[in-house]
């Protein structure tokens, strides 16, 4: 696919932003950092490196160096190895003292997250800067990548809209196989053949690749995580499945809800609720609402619905490059609460809705903010699929 993305300009962007934040160097740290400078997958420990005076480089393990490079639209990818005076921080030290900026304000990025790899600088990287560079000032930055990258590009978009079709096409190929008798694992693997097959590069979830749950694996109190298991799926079982597939550093994150065979009256309560909530959620993502309103939408309804103590409690993350999923996150957090929506802002709307005994509801869908609505950039429906037997 012939998808052009301007980095110059993104590059341009990021600089407005660290002006803004009063940074003269930043060291990116943060894999949705390392992705969204390097324009590559860059899967080992990195840091990107920008002056608001033009500079921009890469620091990468050795071993990923040369495919890196070559994938890059970057000119200077500087590769590091665990030897002494060769580690990552020697190099970004080594740069900052050829450029002269020893004396800069250089932005990093601390913090913390629900994720394990999100890239957050270590305690002992930040006291080898602070040690190495004693005349710098150090200041906590993660707000400008953020910011730079919560508005998507037309190019993003549409390598978004690529990854969530092959999203949809997983699930298609799992409603047309599915049957009692098939393992969780073998759902995962019918999906995930449909997913390489489309051309996923890289199946990004830190939650173990697809999610696939059913019966009691489905409906386990306030769950969001299910890794497949060797269960063999019955009739009645509730069904979920959710694929993560990503299409030139893009992400997809897209769950369905099936039910195999006829549902019984508390499942079709349940289904019913649930597709309420979800249209909901997805109209709520209008452009100049704030996160905390659309959070209260949902909230509410579920609340009459009854279903509220059956709901996690937070309805949606953040979506872009790999490592671009927690910001901003959709809950009743001051963190996320102010922050407006804005036009081409993508969402991943995320409502999980289980009750024990009965069965388990997810919705994960990428959802581009517009100024009537959420749109979907997956085709899937949000009503549950009931599967004859």
């Amino acid at each position: 696919m012939n998808v052009h993305i301007d980095f110059h300009k993104r590059m341009n962007r990021i600089r407005q932003e660290m002006d803004a934040h009063g940074v003269d160097v930043l060291i990116g740290t943060r894999m949705v950092s390392v992705t969204f400078v390097a324009g590559a997958f860059v899967p080992w420990r990195a840091a990107a490196l920008l002056s608001r005076d033009g500079y921009v480089g890469l620091v990468n393990f050795l071993i990923d160096q040369e495919r890196v490079l070559r994938e890059s639209w970057l000119d200077e990818v500087l590769a590091y190895a665990p030897v002494p005076g060769m580690d990552m921080m020697d190099l970004v030290v080594h740069q900052i003292m050829t450029h002269g900026w020893e004396r800069s304000v250089i932005g990093v990025e601390l913090g913390h997250s629900p994720r394990g790899n999100t890239g957050y600088l270590f305690a002992t990287e930040y006291d080898f800067l602070k040690e190495a560079l004693p005349e710098a000032r150090f200041v906590n930055a993660p707000g400008v990548i953020d910011r730079a990258s919560y508005v998507k590009e037309p190019g993003e978009i549409v390598l978004m809209r690529q990854a969530a079709a092959m999203a949809d096409s997983a699930i298609d190929r799992v409603r047309d196989a599915l049957v009692p008798g098939l393992s969780e694992t073998e759902i995962a693997g019918i999906g995930e053949h449909e997913l390489r097959r489309l051309g996923s590069e890289y199946h990004w979830a830190v939650t173990g690749s697809s999610e696939v749950a059913s019966g009691y694996r489905a409906s386990y109190p306030m769950t969001g995580t299910t890794q497949p298991s060797g269960k063999l799926v019955q009739e009645g079982d509730t069904v979920l499945v959710d694929f993560h597939p990503a299409y030139r550093t893009y992400m997809s994150d897209l769950s369905h809800n099936f039910i195999l065979g006829r549902p019984s009256a508390e499942q079709r309560k349940l289904c019913e609720a649930y597709l309420v909530a979800a249209e909901t959620l997805v109209g709520s993502m209008k452009a100049g609402t704030t996160i905390g309103e659309v959070w209260r939408s949902v909230n509410d309804v579920l609340d009459a619905s009854g279903y509220l103590p059956y709901t996690v409690p937070f309805f949606g993350h953040g979506l872009g490059v790999l490592g671009h999923e927690w910001y901003p996150a959709i809950g009743n957090s001051e963190e996320f609460i102010h922050i407006v929506l804005e036009e081409n802002v993508v969402e991943v709307g995320f409502l999980s809705m289980t009750v024990p005994g009965v069965g388990g509801m997810r919705l994960e869908c990428p959802v581009r903010v517009t100024a009537h609505g959420g749109e979907m950039l997956a085709r899937t429906p949000l009503a549950v699929t009931v599967v004859e037997v």
